[in-house]
């Protein structure tokens, strides 16, 4: 029986019985485009793996206690995002709990003090709200910009033993929650950009889920030097204005944008084994490209080994990404050796 600590992400729909006795079909569909485009995406964007889905609940894991706290803020963020602009009388509201604690790993599944600890967070933490444990807290104190309040012992039920949990707290406003998403707020945290030329802006309604530096020869390639910077974003948040990049299969697993009149190197997203919910922005087509620092090298393979990295960021392979590996082998090429510039899967007969 395997043992690990894990950092646990618990994330339940408020009020699912009541909405699916309304409108059961409407309900189901806006779950299940909640954990496509939501949940899932920010866990994969921030290295966990969502190992549970029961209905209106979602439990994923992570290694690091930071990555667990930002996607659940960013889980919440997106949600009220997407609740504020549209036209649902009734929209999808959301309790997420992080704990850190010992699981038991039993057939891909997660069980253990640790799990059932972050069931109970959620159970406690507000309506558009975040709880987390005490040993969470410890982890991120100073580290997270996240407003949480320290609300002493308390017990979900009365057998429970009582959990230390700090919580945010709501704030007055049409989706509650303890993010201010007035007019305002939401106008001024619009992102632009676009190519060189000017032929293809675009407008992005949510912020970044995650930025980076790739060392990979596609990137290389594709955009022309040494590295590439990106940043991520909800790919239904990003509008482009008049026109669209046009597209190209860099690989078996994703396609790049580019502008046709000017040849900036734009966009990519993965295909496989399903198109990602989220769209990657090359950030020097941002508008204020200074305002998105990458935050991690991947790629590290194919660096160039006369560029040297002086700053204290995560460095990764290409062949360590769980989504590379996962979007390679569903095209029938498991192997990082195999993986690079217009490789080509293998023909079945």
């Amino acid at each position: 029986m395997e043992r690990r600590l894990a950092a646990i992400m618990a994330v339940d729909v408020v009020g699912f019985a009541g909405l699916t006795s309304r409108d059961e079909d409407g309900t189901l569909a806006k779950v299940a485009k909640l954990k496509d485009e939501v949940i899932g995406m920010q866990v994969e964007a921030n290295r966990g793996r969502l190992f549970k889905s029961l209905g209106d609940g979602f439990l994923a894991e992570f290694s690091s206690t930071i990555e667990a706290v930002n996607c659940a803020v960013g889980i919440q963020r997106l949600a009220m995002l997407q609740a504020k602009r549209s036209s649902d009388d009734e929209p999808l509201v959301l309790r997420v709990g992080v704990s850190l604690g010992d699981v038991v790993v039993q057939d891909g599944d997660l069980l253990g003090n640790g799990v059932n600890t972050a069931a109970r967070l959620e159970a406690l933490a507000e309506p558009g709200g975040i709880a987390v444990s005490a040993e969470v807290m410890a982890q991120i104190r100073g580290k997270i910009d996240v407003p949480l309040e320290d609300c002493g012992h308390k017990r979900v039920k009365d057998s429970d033993m009582p959990l230390h949990v700090y919580m945010t707290k709501s704030r007055a406003g049409l989706t509650g929650g303890f993010m201010d998403l007035d007019e305002d707020a939401l106008q001024g945290s619009l992102i632009t950009g676009g190519c060189l030329c000017g032929s293809i802006r675009f407008e992005i309604s949510a912020p970044p889920i995650s930025t980076g530096f790739c060392h990979c020869s596609i990137c290389q390639k594709f955009t022309g030097s040494s590295m590439s910077t990106w940043t991520a974003f909800p790919a239904s948040t990003v509008q482009f204005l008049e026109k669209e990049p046009t597209y190209f299969a860099s690989s078996p697993i994703a396609e790049r944008g580019f502008c046709p009149t000017c040849g900036s190197s734009m966009t990519y997203r993965l295909l496989q084994p399903k198109r990602a919910a989220y769209l990657v922005i090359f950030t020097a087509n941002l508008d204020e490209p200074k305002k998105h620092a990458p935050a991690a090298h991947s790629g590290m393979e194919s660096k160039m080994p006369w560029i040297e990295i002086l700053d204290d960021l995560p460095r990764t392979r290409t062949a360590e990404s769980r989504v590379l590996q996962e979007a390679w082998t569903s095209v029938g090429l498991p192997d990082p050796k195999t993986w690079g510039p217009l490789a080509k899967p293998p023909e079945v007969f």
